[in-house]
C-alpha cells in the first residue's frame, strides 16, 4: 500500500533504500537514515504518515529542520502531499509562527521550536500555552532531518533523547542526514534498543540509483595554501561569470561584498543570516533565477553557512573557505547539483584579525585541512568518499560527545529547562550559537508592547550583541529588551521593555530593540556606521500587530459552571479522543491500563478541571448571584480573578489519590488540572467552596463529597513540574493530558469551533 501511495503522490517509483525505510516505519520501527542531498529522504517520513495517520502511525508528524529556509521548502512539499488526504499542515518558525497550539496533523518547524515545545517553553507563543505543546512532541512521529548541523554535545544529544524516549513509549522517530559518522549511528541505535525500542539503520547503497547523482562529478580542488580574497574572486569570474563564494562569518562576507561590488560589471549579491525576512526572500528568488534549474544570467553570490542547507541552487564552481568536513560536503551539494561536472575550491583561512576559525572548532577545521591535504591537490567527491571523509574527521569528535556522561548531563539540562521555563535554557540544549531577535526603532519607548512585538525582526547571535553593548553605548545607540512576565491571572499576559545597561543583560531568544543602529537591504544589519540606503527605524506590521493583539485579548461569553463542564466533556468526546486514539492507546499500554479505562480517567479530569471556580471568592469576583455558579462572565470589567486551576488540583487531591496506584500517573493527572491555565503554577490562595458545591459537581461527575477538600488556607501545591520531569514517561503523559484538557476547555469556551483553533 505504501509503495502504491508513494507512486501516486510522487509519480515515480521509490528508490530501494526508500522502500526499505518505509517498510520498517510502518512496522513501528524508528529509523536512522544516511542519504545524500536530493535522494528523497523527506518522502520516507511524509508518505507513510499520510497513509497511516492514527492507524499504524501517530496522530501527528513533527518534522524538525535546522533552518527556516529548509522549513519553508519542506513545508511546501508537505502541504502538497497532505492535501491529497485533507490533512492540515503548519509551517512554523521564528519568523512565521503559524501553529498556535501545535495541533495540526503535520508541523514542519525548526529544531529549536521543537525543543521549546517539548520543554514546555514555546519560543514563538505565550509561555502560558507551554504544556499543550509538550503533548504534541511527546506523542508525534518525530522527524529530525539534516541533523549534521546540530552541535554533538547539545542539539544531537537532545534529538537522541527525544527519539529514544519516544521509542520507549512505542512512538517511532526518524533521524536523517547525509554526513553522520558511523559512531553516532551506532550509539543512538544502542540507546534506543537498550530501552526496548526498535530501530533500523538505512543507508544508500548504490549512489547511481539516485537520479541527481547518476551523471554528476564534483572535484575538490585543494587551495588551502591560499587565502580567499577579492582579487582571487575577480580572477575566477573572468572565466566563470556564475560563481558561488562561501565564507564563514557575516563580517567577512560583508567586507568581501563591499570590496567587490564596485570592481566588476557582474552583479554581486550578498546573503547571510542578518536580513529581514522579506529582503532575504527577494534575494533567494533572484538566486533561483540565476542558479536554479532553469537558470539564466550571471552573478557573484557571496554567502555564509546559510547556503549549506535548504537552498535549491547549483553552480559549476564554488569557492569556499576551509570549514569542517560536513560543512564542506554540504557546500559541495550546491555544485553541479543536477548533474554534470563541478569544482569545489577550498581555501585556507585569513590570519588577519580575530579568530580565523570562527564560528567553528579549530580542531575540526585543522583536521579537515589535514585530511584534504593527505589526498593531494584534487580528488573526486563521490558518496563513498564523503562517507570516508566524515568517518575519518568526525569519528573521534563524535565518540567523545556520545559518551554516556554527556548524554545524561543533557537529560539533566532538559529537565532543568522545563522546571525553570527559560527560553535561554531551551536554546542551550540545542546549539552553541545562542540567537536572539533584534529590531530597530528610533523611539521604542513611545510604542506599546504589542507594536514592538509587531516590528520586523532580524535573528542574530546573542553573543555578538552582548559583545557590542559597551561599544554601542559609546556610539549613542540604546538597546532595549522586551521581556514577557509569567501569567498572573487566568487570561492575562504582559510584556515590558527595559533598557539594557550591560552585556550580562543580553540573553538568548529574547527580543531587543536598537535605537540608533542601521539596516540596509543590500548589506543587512549594520552595527557601526551606516551604508548607503540604510534606515534606523522599522514600522510595525499591521497584520502581525492584529495577531499579537488577538493573543493578548480574550473575549468570553457568559456560561454557568455546569454548562461549561458538560460542553468541555462533549468537545473531548467528539473531537479529541477520536483524534488521539492511537496515542491514548499507546500510553494505556505502557502504563498498564485498558484503553477505555484511561479514556474514562481523562474524562474525569476534563469534567472537574474547573472545580476551583466553585470557590466563594472566585464566584463573588465574577458576579455570582448565589444561585447558579458561573464558569465565565460576559462582563468586560471583570479583572483580577483569583487563580482557580491550582485550587482545583488542591480540592481534588484526595479524590485523585484514591484513583491511582501509580504515583507518577497520579502526579501527571494532578498537575494537568493545576496547570490548565499556567504551567509552573505552584501556589494557591485560601479558598472555601460554595454551599452545596457537591450538588453542582454531581451534575457532571460523581465524586464522593468526603473526597473533596472544601476549605484550605493559602499554601504551595504538594507537587510541581520537578516531580514529573525526572520521570520522562509521566512528563509525556502530562503533556498529552494537558493538550486534551486545555484544547477541550478552549473549544468549550464561548463556542469556539475546532476549525478556528488552527487560525487562533
Amino acid at each position: 500500500m505504501i509503495t502504491e501511495g508513494f507512486r501516486k503522490l510522487t509519480a515515480v517509483n521509490p528508490y530501494e533504500y526508500q522502500k526499505i525505510a518505509m517498510e520498517n516505519l510502518v512496522e513501528g520501527k524508528s529509523l536512522i537514515v544516511r542519504a545524500h542531498t536530493g535522494s528523497g529522504k523527506t518522502e520516507i517520513a511524509l508518505i507513510p504518515f499520510i497513509y497511516g495517520v492514527n492507524d499504524f502511525l501517530p496522530s501527528q508528524l513533527i518534522y524538525s529542520l535546522p533552518t527556516r529556509t529548509l522549513v519553508e521548502s519542506i513545508g511546501e512539499r508537505a502541504t502538497k502531499y497532505a492535501s491529497s488526504k485533507k490533512l492540515r499542515t503548519a509551517i512554523h518558525h521564528g519568523k512565521k509562527a503559524t501553529s498556535s497550539l501545535f495541533e495540526e496533523d503535520i508541523i514542519v518547524t525548526t529544531i529549536d521550536q521543537t525543543a521549546g515545545a517539548y520543554l514546555s517553553v514555546p519560543l514563538s507563543m505565550p509561555k502560558r500555552w507551554g504544556n499543550m505543546f509538550v503533548g504534541g512532541v511527546a506523542s508525534a512521529l518525530a522527524v529530525f532531518d539534516e541533523v549534521h548541523t546540530l552541535d554533538p554535545e547539545k542539539g544531537l544529544q537532545t534529538t537522541a533523547a527525544i527519539a529514544m524516549q519516544s521509542a520507549k513509549l512505542g512512538f517511532p522517530s526518524i533521524i536523517m542526514s547525509a554526513t553522520l559518522p558511523d559512531v553516532f549511528i551506532e550509539r543512538v541505535r544502542e540507546r534506543v534498543e537498550r530501552d526496548g525500542g526498535k530501530v533500523e539503520v538505512v543507508d544508500v547503497k548504490d549512489e547511481s540509483e539516485i537520479k541527481s547523482r547518476r551523471n554528476r562529478k564534483v572535484e575538490l580542488i585543494n587551495r588551502t595554501d591560499e587565502e580567499l580574497a577579492a582579487d582571487i574572486v575577480l580572477k575566477e569570474v573572468e572565466s566563470n561569470r556564475k560563481l558561488v563564494v562561501v565564507v564563514n562569518t557575516v563580517e567577512r562576507a560583508q567586507k568581501l561584498y563591499l570590496e567587490l561590488k564596485d570592481r566588476t560589471e557582474v552583479p554581486v549579491l550578498l546573503l547571510h543570516s542578518r536580513y529581514l525576512e522579506k529582503d532575504r526572500a527577494e534575494k533567494e528568488k533572484f538566486l533561483e533565477e540565476i542558479f536554479g534549474k532553469s537558470s539564466r544570467g550571471e552573478c557573484i553570490f557571496i554567502s555564509t553557512q546559510v547556503v549549506e542547507v535548504g537552498m535549491d541552487i547549483s553552480s559549476p564552481k564554488i569557492l569556499s573557505e576551509a570549514a569542517p568536513v560536513d560543512a564542506l560536503i554540504q557546500r559541495a551539494g550546491r555544485c553541479a547539483r543536477w548533474g554534470g561536472n563541478g569544482e569545489l575550491h577550498v581555501f585556507g583561512l585569513s590570519e588577519g584579525s580575530g579568530n580565523p576559525y570562527a564560528p567553528y572548532s579549530k580542531e575540526l577545521v585543522e583536521s579537515t585541512i589535514t585530511e584534504v591535504n593527505s589526498r593531494g591537490k584534487s580528488f573526486v567527491l563521490d558518496w563513498q568518499t564523503e562517507v570516508e571523509l566524515v568517518n575519518q574527521v568526525l569519528s573521534s569528535h563524535f565518540e567523545f560527545f556520545m559518551d554516556s556522561t554527556f548524554f545524561y548531563q543533557r537529560l539533566g539540562e532538559l529537565a532543568r529547562a522545563v522546571y525553570e521555563g527559560s527560553k535561554a535554557k531551551v536554546e542551550q540544549n540545542v546549539r552553541e550559537v545562542f540567537s536572539c531577535d533584534v529590531t530597530l526603532h528610533e523611539n521604542p519607548e513611545s510604542l506599546e508592547a504589542e507594536k514592538i512585538l509587531a516590528l520586523p525582526k532580524i535573528r542574530v547571535d546573542a553573543r555578538v550583541l552582548s559583545g557590542k553593548i559597551e561599544k554601542l553605548a559609546e556610539m549613542g545607540i540604546k538597546v532595549y529588551k522586551l521581556e514577557e512576565n509569567p501569567v498572573i491571572g487566568d487570561y492575562e499576559e504582559k510584556y515590558t521593555p527595559s533598557l539594557v545597561r550591560s552585556n550580562e543583560d543580553v540573553t538568548p531568544f529574547e527580543l531587543y530593540v536598537l535605537s540608533g543602529a542601521y539596516y540596509s537591504p543590500d548589506v543587512g544589519l549594520v552595527f557601526d556606521k551606516p551604508v548607503p540606503g540604510a534606515v534606523n527605524s522599522f514600522e510595525p506590521d499591521k497584520q502581525k500587530f492584529e495577531d499579537v493583539k488577538s493573543h493578548t485579548e480574550y473575549k468570553l461569553e457568559r456560561e454557568t459552571w455546569v454548562e461549561h463542564a458538560k460542553n468541555t466533556l462533549w468537545m473531548l468526546e467528539y473531537y479529541l479522543i477520536p483524534r488521539y486514539r492511537y496515542v491514548i492507546k499507546n500510553f494505556a499500554n505502557y502504563f498498564g491500563y485498558g484503553y477505555n479505562e484511561l479514556v474514562n480517567l481523562i474524562r474525569c479530569i476534563t469534567a472537574l478541571h474547573d472545580l476551583g471556580k466553585l470557590n466563594v471568592y472566585w464566584q463573588k469576583k465574577v458576579g455570582w448571584g448565589e444561585r447558579v455558579p458561573l464558569a465565565h462572565s460576559d462582563e468586560t470589567n471583570v479583572k483580577g480573578l483569583p487563580p482557580h486551576a491550582t485550587v482545583s488540583a488542591r480540592a481534588l487531591q484526595p479524590y485523585l489519590e484514591s484513583l491511582f496506584d501509580d504515583e507518577d500517573v497520579f502526579k501527571a493527572f494532578y498537575l494537568t488540572i493545576a496547570h490548565h491555565h499556567a504551567p509552573w503554577a505552584r501556589e494557591y490562595k485560601g479558598y472555601s467552596l460554595i454551599p452545596h458545591f457537591d450538588k453542582f459537581i454531581d451534575e457532571v461527575w460523581s465524586v464522593p463529597k468526603e473526597f473533596i477538600k472544601a476549605h484550605d488556607s493559602a499554601n504551595r501545591l504538594d507537587f510541581t513540574y520537578l516531580d514529573v520531569v525526572d520521570e520522562n514517561e509521566a512528563y509525556r503523559l502530562y503533556g498529552l493530558l494537558s493538550k486534551l484538557v486545555r484544547i477541550s476547555d478552549r473549544l468549550a469556551t464561548g463556542g469556539v469551533s475546532y476549525e478556528s483553533i488552527f487560525s487562533a
